[in-house]
């Protein structure tokens, strides 16, 4: 997101909104309600129409005419091209990786791999999921190249979503070790190591994709964003 000319209050919408997206709180189809949001987080209006009109240029939201803002749904063209997109961008960040990080981007990306074991140990379904997003962004970002970060950002929270539609195993989108595996090579600066298990971890990714779209349990905003 470009943070200018957003207000604190802005980014905490915006944030609480993908947050909620990443943890499969909010479904692809359910519907964003101005009014709803607004009395949530005591904010006007106008200034969750800003946060849902960026949230539509990321292709999280759609808009539609007369009806309202609704969390994104994708198509299983759409989901197709947008996986290929990102796995294209993924495989030269993390080849780059392997060159640029620092030992402070990779003990970030530790602590993250040992949140996600305590969360699963746990059973915390809904932080598994974020956290597993939250690795590979900050696997991107040791790739050095803001302008494909950015992109992969976007990338990685479409498919929060294409996964929300199409998932069909009850099992973590990304396995464990793949995690640790990844962080090993990249540690080791062994960049074919490195590319090779990436592109088997989206292999495990996409077997776990079937046209098969998930029922939308009606939930109340109040509700999924916790306020």
């Amino acid at each position: 997101m470009n943070s200018h000319n957003i207000s604190d209050a802005e980014k905490e919408i915006y944030a609480e909104i993908r947050k909620a997206i990443a943890e499969r709180r909010l479904l692809p189809g359910k519907k964003l309600t101005e009014e709803a949001i607004a009395r949530l987080f005591d904010v006007s209006r106008a200034r969750v129409r800003k946060i849902l009109l960026i949230l539509a240029k990321e292709h999280m939201v759609t808009l539609q005419p007369n009806k309202g803002a609704y969390v994104w749904k994708p198509t299983a063209e759409e989901s197709r091209k947008i996986l290929d997109a990102r796995t294209l961008v993924e495989l030269y960040l993390v080849e780059q990786a392997t060159v640029f990080a620092s030992k402070k981007q990779l003990n970030l990306l530790q602590r993250i791999i040992d949140d996600e074991r305590a969360a699963l140990a746990k059973n915390d379904r809904a932080a598994v999921m974020r956290l597993s997003g939250d690795f590979h962004i900050a696997l991107g970002k040791c790739g050095n190249n803001p302008f494909l970060q950015e992109f992969l950002e976007s990338l990685i929270s479409q498919s929060y979503l294409i996964l929300a539609t199409y998932q069909i195993r009850d099992g973590s989108s990304c396995p464990q070790t793949d995690h640790a595996d990844i962080l090993a090579r990249v540690a080791a600066r062994d960049a074919k190591g490195a590319v090779e298990i990436l592109s088997r971890h989206f292999s495990h990714i996409e077997a776990d994709l079937d046209l098969v779209d998930l029922d939308e349990p009606a939930v109340d905003l109040s509700e999924i964003l916790r306020r």
